[in-house]
């Protein structure tokens, strides 16, 4: 049995990039659907304005959502550095990653707190949501070019195309928060929020080789049970 919840935990590991995406995804639709959810500020409503009125539960309701998923995903990435590595040590991995943590905070507040009610409250939580989030991948692509250079000893970090990605997605994420800070548009605003989400996309083969390791596990576990 336990072999068989570690198989399942691989496997919601897999899943939980593509379920984050598509949960931001449709609460953003369902909100920008619902009537007087927010007022216009240009063609493209900020995110903030989304979860105003009546929209406000559905926001809340997929942020809050979006949080066990997060952290999940974030658990999974945290043992796999872990185990699959020596070089850096451990407290290094767990300190990172106990900036989602922080984060998840955040995204509590400005899902719960409405930006009609209390505009500085939610742009608080906002704020803090992107910059930690922002934080993480900073951190998280610092430690994949270093194991990428001593990839000679750590073979499970030595595919170029993994770190390309990351580099690729806090580069874009890099420059449109800067963009968004001069000019504060709505567009560079929707590009450093789901640019992150793009870059988790960079932890699934790592989730999909410990679950294929884990299904093998358990057929030949299943073998000798036969015999």
């Amino acid at each position: 049995m336990p072999k068989i919840l570690i198989q399942v935990w691989f496997g919601m590991l897999l899943v939980m990039p593509f379920t984050c995406i598509l949960t931001f995804i449709v609460t953003m639709i369902i909100c920008s659907q619902t009537p007087k959810s927010f007022q216009p500020r240009g063609h493209l409503p900020e995110i903030s304005d989304l979860g105003t009125g009546q929209a406000h539960n559905y926001f809340m309701g997929g942020f809050i959502i979006l949080i066990p998923q997060l952290l999940i995903m974030f658990i999974g990435r945290m043992h796999f550095l872990i185990v699959s590595q020596s070089i850096i040590r451990c407290i290094v991995i767990l300190s990172m990653h106990f900036i989602p943590l922080i984060s998840s905070v955040f995204i509590l507040i400005m899902a719960i707190v409405s930006e009609n009610d209390h505009p500085m409250l939610h742009l608080i939580g906002a704020s803090g949501t992107f910059l930690t989030i922002a934080l993480y991948c900073i951190f998280h692509t610092i430690i994949i070019i270093y194991l990428f250079i001593r990839r000679s000893e750590v073979p499970e970090h030595s595919n170029v195309i993994f770190l390309l990605w990351f580099l690729v997605c806090t580069i874009v994420s890099t420059i449109s928060s800067i963009i968004l800070a001069v000019t504060i548009t709505s567009i560079s605003e929707y590009i450093a929020v789901g640019t992150p989400f793009l870059y988790f996309l960079g932890f699934v083969p790592s989730f999909w080789r410990k679950f294929n390791e884990s299904k093998h596990d358990i057929d030949l576990r299943s073998i000798n049970i036969i015999r």
